[in-house]
Parts: structure tokens; C-alpha cells; sequence
């Protein structure tokens, strides 16, 4: 029996070790740097393909504006201003996507633009009347996903950069947003009806990865693929939290006495800008994130209940042989008992 005693208890140490490692693995973070601070509402950043840069909206004095400022927040430029609504925007190779919405038109519905650099005129991808959010680009910037307005409900969509091949993903007649890629653009996740679910890159295989009463918004998967941030507000105000692809590990990165919200990963995954809000205003603050992919190792439970049940099986045959032992001894012991009661008689 000592021998499976042992036994379980190395299983044990390396159950153990298994989580221990994992817990090892969250990324944390090492810094919290405050980009933006002026009296205008300043949220919504966006990182530029080379992580110099990151693109946000300013709600300004004569209306909306997109600026850009530098890594530490120097060198802050308005890039585009309007009347109308700008935000909502993404950073890709071939150019910045954002959202407009009209503000002096009765149908103030939300359209897709993209900026191709300086000098060009913005060019809108919108090719109806419906309502259309929240654009991302693809890892190579041959798509656009977002999400639009099917009646009263929002579904999510895609299409190419010439407003070609406008595709269905979701049909859940329900307001589903936020719908952000994957790193290598085969998986999609979103918010629906306040939690995290993933999908394929065809919209098949739904997967929900939260499910409580809380508020899971602005999904955001990092450049590794091991994690997706998120705000959420479980311990009261926003906070930026984590969770894998598959609903593990689900815990909170970045916890203020303010709210935080929007985040977004920077292609090397070494930062996180996001939005904050207190005191009625809102600013742009970026996290310094460690985090080392390479080094994760998965649980890999199964072998170990393998191991678990082979021992099990040990214990069971060792309590036959015991019986069996047992019944031998009580069998020798009657023949014995036997013969010295024929004795005495024969006496």
C-alpha cells in the first residue's frame, strides 16, 4: 500500500507544479503610463503596425477629431476633425479604419471609413444605410470585420477593403459587438448579451467563454494568441481583465480606483493602451505588460488521471491478493484446528 500512497502523492506534487507553472505563465504588469491629460475627452486608442504611434479620438472644442501621438505621449497631431462622430478605429498597413456618424442628419446611423495616409482623402467603405461598427483589419489586411445593423439588431460582418464580398457571420437577432480577430484571423471573438464568446472565421462553432451577470465588453486578443483582454466591471468599475481562448484563467490585469476600458495590444505584446474614466473625463493610459509566450506550457490533465486510474486499478488487484491471502490463512488454519481436534478424540 506504501507504494500507492506514493504514488499519489507525486501525482499530487505534479498537479501542483502544473498549476503552479500556469499561474507563473499571467502576464503582469510592470508599469502604468498616462498618455493623455487635458481638459477634452481623449479615449479609443489604437496602435500603429510598428508600435510607434497609436491613433484615439478627441472629442474637441469644434467637434470630433482623430489624433496621433508618439509611444509616451509626445507629439500629439490631429490627424482628421469633423462635425460628425469619429472613433471606433484600427491601424492596419493600408490605413487607419474609423466610424462616423452623422450629427445633423435624422438617420444618425454609423458608417466605415478608411484614412490611406496623408494627403488622401478619407474614403468611405459603407455602402448602405445601415448602421456599421467597430471595423478590424485582418492580419494581412485583406478583410474587414465589424459589425452591422440587421433591423434592430447588430450581426457581425466582413468584407473586403473595396466593399467587395460583404459576408453573414452571425444570425442571432440580437445585438452582438465588439468582434475582434485573432492573430492569424481564423478565429473571431465579440460580446453578446454581456459576456465573451469565440467564434470561426466563418462563424461556425460558437463558443461562450463567460457567463455570469456581469458586463464583459471591448474584447481584445493579444498577438500570441494565449490570451484575450477584456473590461469588465465583476469587482464594481470597469477593470481590464484577462481570460484564454478556451474561458481558463480568467483573472484581472489592471485595477484602479477608476474605470478602464477599451483595451488594445500592441503588435509585440509588450503593451496595452487603453481608456480611462474619472472625475467626468476621459484619457488614454498604456500598461507595460510581461508576458512570455514561449515559455507556456498547457495543463495536460489526462495523462495524469491515466496515471490515477492505472493506480486505482493497483490498489483493487493488491486487495484481491489480500483477501485472497486472508482466506488461505483461515483455510490452514481450520486444517490445523481439524486435526488436533481428531487427535484429541483418538485419545
Amino acid at each position: 500500500m506504501r507504494k500507492i500512497k506514493l504514488s499519489f502523492i507525486f501525482i499530487t506534487i505534479m498537479l501542483c507544479f502544473v498549476s503552479s507553472a500556469t499561474a507563473d505563465d499571467l502576464p503582469s504588469v510592470t508599469a502604468l503610463f498616462q498618455l493623455t491629460n487635458s481638459s477634452m475627452e481623449e479615449y479609443d486608442p489604437s496602435w500603429s503596425p510598428d508600435d510607434s504611434e497609436l491613433v484615439y479620438t478627441v472629442d474637441g472644442r469644434y467637434g470630433y477629431e482623430l489624433w496621433i501621438m508618439d509611444l509616451d505621449g509626445s507629439n500629439q497631431v490631429m490627424h482628421l476633425q469633423s462635425t460628425d462622430w469619429l472613433g471606433q478605429s484600427d491601424w492596419g498597413e493600408k490605413g487607419i479604419l474609423y466610424t462616423s456618424q452623422y450629427s445633423f442628419k435624422r438617420d444618425r446611423h454609423h458608417d466605415i471609413w478608411i484614412a490611406e495616409g496623408e494627403g488622401v482623402i478619407p474614403r468611405q467603405l459603407s455602402i448602405n444605410k445601415t448602421d456599421q461598427q467597430n471595423p478590424s483589419w485582418n492580419h494581412n489586411n485583406t478583410k474587414i470585420l465589424f459589425q452591422g445593423r440587421v433591423n434592430y439588431d447588430h450581426e457581425i460582418w466582413t468584407m473586403e477593403p473595396d466593399t467587395s464580398n460583404i459576408t453573414r457571420l452571425t444570425f442571432y437577432q440580437a445585438i452582438v459587438e465588439k468582434p475582434t480577430w485573432s492573430p492569424d484571423s481564423s478565429r473571431i471573438v465579440y460580446s453578446f448579451n454581456g459576456d465573451l464568446w469565440v467564434m470561426n472565421a466563418d462563424g461556425s462553432n460558437n463558443i461562450q467563454l463567460t457567463n455570469d451577470s456581469y458586463e464583459q465588453l471591448d474584447p481584445a486578443w493579444s498577438p500570441c494568441g494565449k490570451w484575450i483582454a477584456y473590461s469588465s466591471n465583476e469587482n464594481g468599475d470597469f477593470d481590464i481583465r484577462i481570460i484564454r481562448p478556451d474561458g481558463n484563467n480568467n483573472t484581472t490585469l489592471i485595477q484602479e480606483s477608476r474605470d478602464q476600458t477599451q483595451p488594445d495590444w500592441s503588435h509585440d505584446g509588450t503593451k496595452l493602451a487603453y481608456t480611462t474614466y474619472q472625475d467626468l473625463n476621459l484619457d488614454v493610459w498604456a500598461a507595460a505588460i510581461y508576458i512570455d509566450p514561449e515559455n507556456y506550457t498547457p495543463p495536460t490533465p489526462t495523462p495524469l488521471k491515466t496515471q490515477i486510474v492505472i493506480d486505482e486499478e493497483a490498489e483493487s488487484n493488491i486487495s484481491r491478493l489480500v483477501i485472497l491471502g486472508g482466506a488461505i490463512v483461515i483455510l490452514v488454519i481450520i486444517v490445523f484446528i481439524s486435526k488436533i481436534i481428531k487427535g484429541m478424540r483418538k485419545k
